[in-house]
């Protein structure tokens, strides 16, 4: 998983105490609307009144059933400042955890609250509730995703009232990569197609991704490729991550599935 300047969020503080439960109230059903909270003009869009129970929890809510729990559907909608608001998702993973809704918008609230110290031109912030670390997933885009090191937890938002927005499913790309962030587990990238000035993307390697080796990936006596230009030496997930966090620019050919996870990557060999 580049992110771009920074806005100031302003946000009214009483006493040094951030107005968190407000939001909270969202996600446990009762009504919000028109209670003046700054979080309202900060972070979240509030709830409608009547908001529906259980999302609180990450597990109730009958949407939980199918993976995945869109706490805005009972807590609003969340954004930055100057920027459209977007969904809130809990992420199911494939060991059956889900963040609670209420821990999700704790960790939103603060991300947004905390945007102008964020690392870099990527809007980083690396403690998010003493755990978490949060980023914007591409460099043009709006959506964050977040995710705790060594743990399975990740919550991330979407476009307002539609799937999830995925940048490369069931494709094929030439990519350079450029750095792999550990706390979301994520690989990043950039299109060598892409003359427009690099944008930089991230993308998870699935667990059982194959990795094959022309000359940097796993180094050897000798270049190892096929008929195409492709490395063909099989070559372990852990191999190329530690390239690409040495710095190592490596080029391959992707293959991203239907999840926009990499499946495959085929180092391209450059004499």
């Amino acid at each position: 998983m580049k992110f771009t300047a920074k806005k100031t969020i302003k946000t009214a503080i009483a006493g040094g105490a951030f107005a968190a439960t407000a939001l909270l109230s969202a996600c446990g059903g009762n009504n919000v609307a028109g209670n003046g909270s700054p979080v309202k003009n900060a972070a979240v869009e509030q709830a409608q009144a009547g908001g529906g129970q259980g999302a609180a929890a990450g597990g109730s809510d009958a949407e939980s059933s199918g993976g995945d729990v869109n706490c805005s559907k009972h807590g609003g909608q969340v954004g930055a400042p100057g920027r459209p608001r977007m969904d809130l998702i809990a992420v199911a993973a494939t060991d059956g955890t889900t963040p609670g809704c209420t821990e999700a918008y704790n960790v939103i609230t603060e991300y947004y609250e905390k945007l102008p110290q964020a690392e870099g031109p990527g809007e980083r912030v690396l403690d998010v509730q003493g755990k978490w670390t949060c980023a914007r997933l591409t460099e043009s885009g709006t959506e964050v995703v977040c995710g705790v090191p060594n743990s399975s937890l990740q919550l991330e938002t979407r476009p307002a009232g539609g799937e999830q927005n995925r940048k490369f499913p069931n494709t094929t790309q030439d990519v350079q990569f450029t750095g792999y962030d550990a706390n979301l587990r994520m690989v990043r990238f950039q299109l060598t197609t892409d003359r427009s000035g690099g944008k930089t993307y991230r993308l998870p390697l699935r667990p059982d991704a194959e990795v094959f080796s022309a000359a940097t990936v796993c180094p050897g006596e000798s270049v190892t490729v096929d008929d195409e230009g492709y490395g063909n030496l099989p070559c372990g997930r852990d191999q190329l991550i530690q390239q690409v966090r040495e710095g190592n620019p490596v080029l391959a050919r992707i293959s991203v599935n239907g999840e926009d996870q990499i499946t495959t990557v085929k180092e391209i060999y450059r004499p």
